[in-house]
């Protein structure tokens, strides 16, 4: 497991390379923000998500020949928890 390397056109939140190449590898990065609610913190979700894809923080995975990658952004606001996830 890692946090804060480059890869790609960024630097991701937490990346979990898995130690052999048939299982999946896990990118995650991770948004916060005060008093959203449930529609903004979904918004806020997406958005974690899609920096993944723009910034192509799955290269170092790639590279390494790791096909299977499991990309979660994650929002949180307070103790509310918003999910989304890209396999």
């Amino acid at each position: 497991m890692s946090s804060n390397r480059e890869s790609g056109d960024g630097r991701y939140d937490i990346s979990m390379f898995p130690r052999k190449k048939k299982l999946p590898g896990i990118i995650m990065e991770l948004k916060c923000d005060k008093d959203l609610d449930d529609k903004a913190l979904d918004l806020l979700s997406s958005d974690a998500l899609d920096q993944i894809q723009e910034k192509r923080y799955d290269a170092e995975m790639k590279e390494e020949g790791i096909t299977d990658i499991v990309k979660i952004g994650v929002a949180f606001s307070g103790k509310k928890v918003k999910i989304s996830t890209v396999y």
